[in-house]
């Protein structure tokens, strides 16, 4: 009987790997086997933790928990809360409730079955049947597979190491025919100064896998269903290292940071597991102890660069042309920004720059690490001199691209944007950009609401699962509608903006 250890830490923060939520969501209905009996923990259960063993499941709950497990043997399911089983006509069924404080509770399978009861309400994990064959999936153990809409598609790729990457899409993942990759790159190459690993964490292993998926020539940017990547290690890989503490991660472009994805550890075959949308670059990390920790601490703490308000700097250790690149820092409440100089022209356009008089603007560039260049948080918003209008940037090499955010500063703020990132250019700075199209509020109206449905509903920084937990809202609760994106909806709670999902039925929450 293999024990599976679950744990799932939410987003994740460069450089310190700041965890914002210690929690294990179930995104989906999950079969897990225990004492030979298979169980489902139901969708949007929530956990501290969950540790399966051979006999038992352990689940640590607290104030925000709530799991939901359904039996179709009919089993009782004892536990330490001393809960009843509830019996339907096909499957029994308990819900472990929420703790005031942080409460680890055993549930084990009797060999008694329930007897029927009431109604529960809770529908049951789904069954075989007569209808149609299922299409058949695509299969390979070469890394690589062309996935169909109808059956889907899964690759795995072996390495040198003896460890494995794979891939499972389900039907209707694609729209049409995809070819699917998978690429194995040496570690030194993927997580360098460009996309460095936190400190106080490694990569697993002497690898990071690189996923594509390219369909009718063009690369495919997300899936319509979630899909499953699996990761394997040796012994010797995780020597010094917690086995229960390996995550999956992947690197997210658009803010050029690691980010944790909820993860199964499956101890007895070493291998790791987790679901997303979309394809990017993977990597087992975990985190360093002992003496390589203590090391790593020594480094971090040795850092000399002083970098102060307004001050130039770059990485000059940075991948490719990314070393060139030069920043203005901007340090305002407490908040840490740098802009990107969009080009020399630009640059030798601020004569401020040449403080020293001493030769040079370029002499007055500081030299930093990558893991300093991590402290400022990339501002892409500016106004020039003069001009009331604050455009969004979007740089493309040497030149780029300025979109006007025509809004009300209440819509403004409700958007998310930070009025302290703003930063003060001048015309030269400014139309060295292309004029875009205009940033406005859509997918709402005055009028257009949304009504909270379920007892507890949690409100994210993101609309996916992956993002931080912001606060909570509960049902029957009224909020306006700022924006919706695949089933999210954003709204403003107490000053709090954030997405709060609403089911594939508006089974969470609805539009009024």
């Amino acid at each position: 009987m293999k024990k599976i250890v679950v744990t799932i830490l939410a987003l994740l923060f460069l450089p310190s790997m700041v965890f914002a939520v210690n929690e294990v969501t179930f995104d989906g209905d999950t079969n897990i086997e225990v004492d030979g009996v298979t169980l489902v923990i139901k969708d949007n259960s929530v956990a501290d933790q969950v540790v399966v063993n051979a006999s038992n499941i352990q689940f640590t709950l607290s104030s925000g928990s709530s799991v939901t497990i359904t039996s179709s043997d009919k089993r009782n399911l004892n536990n330490t809360l001393n809960l009843s089983t509830a019996c339907e006509s096909s499957y029994s069924v308990i819900t472990l409730p929420a703790q005031s404080s942080s409460t680890v509770v055993t549930v084990t399978v009797s060999d008694d079955i329930c007897s029927t009861s009431g109604s529960t309400g809770i529908t049951p994990p789904s069954g075989g049947g007569g209808g149609t064959p299922a299409p058949s999936t695509p299969s390979t153990t070469t890394g690589q597979v062309t996935a169909t809409a109808s059956g889907g598609g899964e690759t795995t790729l072996t390495t040198d190491e003896n460890t494995t990457a794979s891939v499972d899409l389900p039907a209707n993942a694609v729209s049409a025919s995809t070819d699917i990759q998978i690429n194995n790159k040496a570690k030194d190459e993927v997580a360098d100064s460009s996309r460095p690993v936190p400190s106080g964490k490694t990569v697993v292993g002497g690898y990071v896998y690189e996923y594509t998926a390219v369909a009718n020539g063009e690369p495919v940017s997300s899936f319509n269903e979630t899909i499953t990547i699996s990761i394997s290690y040796t012994d010797e890989q995780i020597s010094d290292l917690e086995e229960t503490d390996l995550k999956i991660v992947y690197w997210r472009e658009s803010d050029s940071q690691w980010v944790v994805l909820s993860t199964l550890v499956f101890a007895d075959t070493n291998t790791l597991t987790a679901t997303i949308n979309h394809f990017t670059y993977f990597a087992i990390f975990g985190d360093v102890i002992g003496e390589e920790a203590e090391e790593m601490e020594e480094e971090t703490t040795t850092e000399t660069t002083t970098v102060s308000e307004g001050d130039l700097i770059r990485n000059p250790n940075a991948e490719g042309m990314a070393q060139f690149d030069i920043y203005i820092v901007k340090m305002i409440n407490n908040k840490k920004f740098k802009r990107l100089i969009l080009s020399p022209h630009v640059f030798e356009s601020y004569e401020h720059f040449d403080k020293n008089s001493n030769g040079s603007p370029w002499d007055d560039v500081k030299d930093v690490s990558q893991s300093v260049m991590n402290e400022y948080t990339n501002s892409d918003l500016v106004r020039a001199v003069g001009d009331s209008k604050v455009y969004k940037l979007v740089a493309t090499g040497d030149t780029g691209t300025k979109q006007w955010v025509n809004m009300t500063v209440t819509q403004f703020a409700s958007q998310g944007y930070d009025s302290n990132s703003i930063y003060e250019i001048n015309v030269t700075d400014r139309n060295a950009y292309t004029t875009g199209s205009d940033i406005t509020v859509s997918g709402s109206t005055d009028s257009e609401t949304i009504i909270v449905k379920v007892s507890t509903l949690r409100v994210r920084s993101l609309p996916s699962l992956d993002g931080e937990i912001l606060t909570e809202v509960s049902e029957g609760e009224v909020y306006d509608l700022l924006d919706e994106q695949d089933g999210w909806y954003k709204i403003t709670v107490n000053s709090v903006t954030g997405w709060c999902y609403g089911g594939d039925t508006g089974g969470y929450a609805a539009k009024q």
